[in-house]
C-alpha cells in the first residue's frame, strides 16, 4: 500500500511540473488531465510553435522528481525518494512516450 501511495504521489507531482511549467512560461493553455491506456498526461494547447518552451515543458515534469527524491533523500524517506528518483531518471530516457524523447526532439528541431 505503501508503494503505491508513492507512485501516485511521483504521477501527481511529475504532472503538476509540467502544468507549472506552462504557466511559468505561457507555453500554451491546460485543457486538462488525460488518462489512458498509455499513460497519464496533461493536455495542453501551446500557444505558438516554440520548441525551447516545449522543451521546458517536457522536462519539467522529470525535473520536479529528480528535485523531490533529493529532497525525500535528505529527509530519510527513502521510498519516495526512490521512486521518485526512478521515475524521472527513467522519462528523461530518449523512448517512445517519455518526455527524454520529446524534449530531444523540439530541441532538435530547435537548433
Amino acid at each position: 500500500m505503501f508503494m503505491i501511495i508513492a507512485v501516485l504521489l511521483a504521477v501527481a507531482v511529475h504532472e503538476m511540473g509540467h502544468v507549472m511549467a506552462i504557466i511559468a512560461a505561457r507555453a500554451g493553455e491546460v485543457k486538462g488531465m488525460v488518462i489512458s491506456l498509455k499513460g497519464i498526461g496533461v493536455k495542453w494547447e501551446p500557444k505558438a510553435h516554440d520548441p525551447v518552451k516545449r522543451s521546458i515543458v517536457s522536462l519539467s515534469g522529470p525535473a520536479i522528481n529528480l528535485a523531490l527524491a533529493y529532497i525525500f533523500f535528505s529527509a530519510g524517506l527513502e521510498m519516495f525518494a526512490l521512486t521518485n528518483l526512478v521515475f524521472g531518471a527513467v522519462n528523461l530516457l530518449p523512448l517512445p512516450g517519455a518526455d527524454g524523447l520529446r524534449a530531444f526532439a523540439h530541441l532538435r528541431e530547435a537548433v
